[in-house]
C-alpha cells in the first residue's frame, strides 16, 4: 500500500530552496525508467551542474552492484543530481559517503527517527533500510567530467513486497504519519551541497556509521573474510580488523553486517 499524495512540481520545490546550484534547475516527471538515465542524457547534451530531475515512479530503478531498487508511484522520492567541477569530491568514490551523510542528517534534523549510515552509502533506521544511493559517472579526455548521484528515499510507503518487509521501512512508518517528500528533497539538497563544496569526508560520517565495532563479511580476490570494522579512511573505506590482527582498508563490493538487515555474518 502506497500513501497518495500530489505529484512534486518545480514550483513547489524551488519555493523556499536554499541552494545556490543544487536543485535551482529541476525538471519533475511522471515516469520515467531511471532518473539516473534522465540526467545522463542532460549531462551529455551540456546541462548545468546541479540539475536535478525527480520522478513519481520508476520503471527501471537500480541500486548498487546492479540490484532492482522498488520504485512504486507516489510513496517515495527518487531524484536524481548532476553535479560537475567544483562538486567533484577527490576522490570522487566519496560522492555517494557524502550523499549518505546529507540524507542520514536531513532524516535525522527532520525527524524523531535514529537514521545511520550502513557503510557506504544505505541509510538505515532500526536496522531497515530507507534509502539507497547510486552513482555513475561521465569521462572527457580520460578526466571525469560530471557524475549522476541517485537518491531513493522511502517517504510514505505503507508496506513492501514480501521480499523486502524484514528488510525496509519508510518515514511513514517510523512515524506513525505521512510526511512530505517535497520538504525531504529540500533538506537534502541544502545539507548536500555545503558537504560538496568542501569536500572532504568529515567525521560525522564516522559518528553515524552503523557498521563500526561490528562484525562484518567481505569478499575479495574470490576469498571471503570475517572481522570488526574499526574506522573510516579518508577517501572512505572501510578499515576491517582481521581475526590475526591485521587490518584491510575495504573500497568496494558487498558488505555484510552483523544484524542489519538481519544479516548474520
Amino acid at each position: 500500500m502506497i500513501q497518495q499524495q500530489s505529484a512534486l512540481t518545480p514550483q513547489e520545490i524551488l519555493h523556499g530552496l536554499s541552494t545556490r546550484v543544487l536543485g535551482q534547475k529541476i525538471d519533475c516527471l511522471s515516469v520515467t525508467d531511471s532518473t539516473n538515465t534522465e540526467v545522463k542524457k542532460l549531462a551529455e547534451s551540456g546541462a548545468p551542474d546541479g540539475s536535478t530531475v525527480t520522478a513519481e515512479r520508476q520503471t527501471g530503478g537500480k541500486g548498487r552492484l546492479g540490484r532492482v531498487w522498488d520504485s512504486p508511484p507516489t510513496g517515495g522520492l527518487y531524484f536524481t543530481v548532476l553535479l560537475r567541477g567544483k562538486h567533484l569530491p577527490e576522490p570522487l568514490t566519496n560522492i555517494t559517503l557524502l550523499a549518505g551523510l546529507a540524507v542520514c542528517t536531513a532524516l535525522r534534523e527532520l525527524f524523531c527517527v535514529d537514521a545511520r549510515i550502513k557503510w557506504p552509502n544505505d541509510i538505515v533506521v532500526d536496522s531497515k533500510k530507507i534509502c539507497g544511493i547510486l552513482a555513475e559517472a561521465g569521462f572527457e579526455n580520460g578526466r571525469v567530467s560530471w557524475a549522476a548521484v541517485g537518491i531513493g528515499i522511502n517517504v510514505n510507503n505503507t508496506a513492501f513486497p514480501e521480499e523486502l518487509a524484514y528488510r525496509a521501512t519508510s518515514l511513514l512508518l517510523e512515524t506513525g504519519k505521512p510526511q512530505s517528500r517535497c520538504t525531504v528533497l529540500q533538506q537534502v539538497l541544502e545539507k548536500f551541497e555545503p558537504l560538496l563544496e568542501v569536500g572532504i569526508l568529515p567525521q560525522a560520517y564516522t559518528d553515524l556509521c552503523i557498521s563500526l565495532d561490528k562484525q562484518v563479511s567481505f569478499t575479495q580476490n574470490r576469498q571471503t573474510f570475517i572481522g570488526q570494522a574499526r574506522g573510516i579512511t579518508p577517501d572512505g573505506e572501510l578499515l576491517v580488523v582481521l581475526p590475526d590482527n591485521s587490518t584491510v582498508a575495504v573500497g568496494s563490493g558487498e558488505v555484510v553486517v552483523q544484524g542489519i538487515y538481519g544479516e548474520k555474518v
